[in-house]
């Protein structure tokens, strides 16, 4: 049984004007590679003709089951749109979505999408096996635990929650031979050349009310030793050129055996590596004993969900650290000559101009990375439940949750309007600061090539646009859907108009 894994073509954030092979695709990959099953993969983003490729693809092979990827719910409409693609073309086919969207909005996502035949919800790898042995023995699905589908009676079923993998260091070495490693998008611009984002650990045991990952996982954290993180790594760096990575999850600070275990096993073996690693407040303050090691490991910068500097606002949200900590983790930082990305968040209901001053004065003494973005009521998390019940989401385009737009008015502004050009002037007033500027000349090359690329590539871009009428940057093979349907000759059906705009 031949089977494809779909991550469907997506435009890639502009400011990063980069993308990189899903770290859960290619762990999934080298799950049933191992397994023995006959996989392939497709990764549309990077394809010059992404709808077309894919179309062709599947006319071409007929894999008998497809399994489609969405990261993120501003991606569900895309995989949806995939979804109807293939079932059009390969009606026989068996459609499987997978992802954090998928899992939290299972029964609305298959209800809105009838070519998805069912969704395995959470985890994949153990699933997605046994539901591709169960097919090829043409066996009982309603037995596979962590699928949800609607019956022969158009009732919708869950088989009910599968329990986590507990030692992810069981799990072989992500696929990276069936990924376009070499394609020019793969890389991280505002960080260096032959940079990747690469993930070590799952979920997180705090209960932020925002964050999808600690809902994803209840709240769990799993993490992989540090030999086998050091194994990963080299393997990127000799057989890739790997040089920098961003650490997309709490792989090392969450214990300090974990973290004392990365130092080591990257000093032992000298590799010459650089890491962009994620945290906590708390933990910095925690582990500052341990910062020189990190730096001394090739680590130049910690990103932080710091959030706001209001005591009252992070407890709102549940952040679980104070703004003291955070001023003083911020501190301890720049002591140990290591660099500071906030990811922060603005358009809380109670927010004033007043606090926007007070927000921007307090973080922009010490951020190297300013990580803004709009508070987001992603779904499946305890902020989207809220939000829905009070009745202040005001958008519902999946397309524009991805804390770049404003889905939520406050009660100062009151149209997401509004909110978004508060956000787009903040950003301003923080790269355009003389003090910003004298970065581009920075001794640190890292952060000099940082700002660089974010005011030569980017702020200019946008300046010379708003002043000049110059065209935004876009992303060369990108193509809209609606667009492809078009071009190929289809009537876009009326139902499908709001999927493909």
């Amino acid at each position: 049984m031949r089977f494809l894994l779909v991550d469907p073509p997506h435009k890639i954030w502009t400011i990063l004007r980069a993308w990189v092979p899903s770290p859960g695709c290619l762990q999934l990959l080298g799950y049933l590679e191992r397994e023995g099953f006959d996989i392939d993969y497709m990764d549309c983003t990077l394809n010059e003709n992404p709808w077309r490729d894919l179309e062709e693809k599947i006319r071409r092979e007929k894999p008998e089951v497809i399994g489609i990827s969405v990261n993120c719910t501003a991606f569900i409409y895309d995989g949806m749109n995939a979804a109807n693609l293939i079932k059009a073309v390969h009606p026989r086919s068996i459609i499987i979505m997978g992802g954090e969207h998928p899992s939290f909005m299972a029964e609305e996502t298959l209800r809105d999408c009838p070519a998805i035949d069912y969704i395995c919800v959470g985890e994949g790898e153990v699933t997605l096996t046994e539901f591709l042995r169960t097919l090829e023995k043409k066996g009982d699905l309603s037995k596979v635990l962590g699928l949800a589908y609607f019956n022969e009676k158009g009732e919708f079923v869950y088989t009910g929650d599968r329990p986590f993998i507990e030692d992810l260091d069981t799990l072989p070495m992500p696929a990276y031979h069936l990924a376009k490693m070499e394609h020019p998008y793969v890389e991280l611009p505002s960080e260096g050349k032959r940079g990747l984002v690469v993930n070590f650990s799952r979920g997180c045991l705090w209960d932020c009310t925002f964050c999808s990952e600690t809902a994803f996982y209840k709240r769990t954290w799993r993490k992989r030793s540090p030999k086998l993180i050091a194994d990963e790594l080299e393997l990127l760096k000799e057989k890739y050129n790997r040089k920098i990575f961003y650490v997309g999850d709490n792989t090392f600070n969450v214990t300090r055996e974990q973290g004392v275990g990365f130092i080591e096993e990257m000093l032992k073996r000298k590799t010459h590596q650089h890491f962009w690693l994620q945290s906590r407040a708390d933990l910095i303050l925690r582990d500052e004993d341990l910062l020189d090691g990190y730096r001394e490991a090739g680590v130049y910068q910690f990103m932080m969900g710091l959030e706001y500097h209001s005591d009252a606002v992070l407890k709102d949200i549940r952040k679980r650290h104070s703004v003291e900590q955070a001023k003083k983790a911020m501190e301890l930082l720049k002591k140990h000559k290591l660099m500071v990305m906030a990811t922060l968040l603005i358009g809380h209901w109670d927010e004033t101009e007043k606090d926007r001053r007070e927000f921007f004065k307090f973080f922009s003494k010490y951020v190297d990375h300013f990580g803004l973005n709009i508070i987001t009521p992603l779904p499946g998390t305890p902020l989207f439940y809220q939000m829905k019940a009070q009745g202040r989401i005001m958008d519902w385009d999946y397309r524009n949750y991805d804390y770049l737009h404003a889905i939520m008015p406050t009660r100062e502004a009151d149209t997401l309007e509004q909110v978004n050009l508060i956000y787009k002037e903040i950003m301003r007033q923080y790269y355009w600061r003389p003090r910003e500027l004298l970065k581009l000349f920075s001794p640190n090359p890292i952060l000099r090539h940082h700002h660089r690329y974010y005011i030569a590539k980017v702020a200019l871009n946008i300046m010379m646009h708003e002043i000049f009428g110059t065209p935004l940057w876009v992303q060369p093979n990108y193509q809209e859907y609606k667009d492809y349907l078009v071009e190929r000759g289809d009537q876009l059906p009326a139902e499908l108009m709001s999927l493909a705009k």
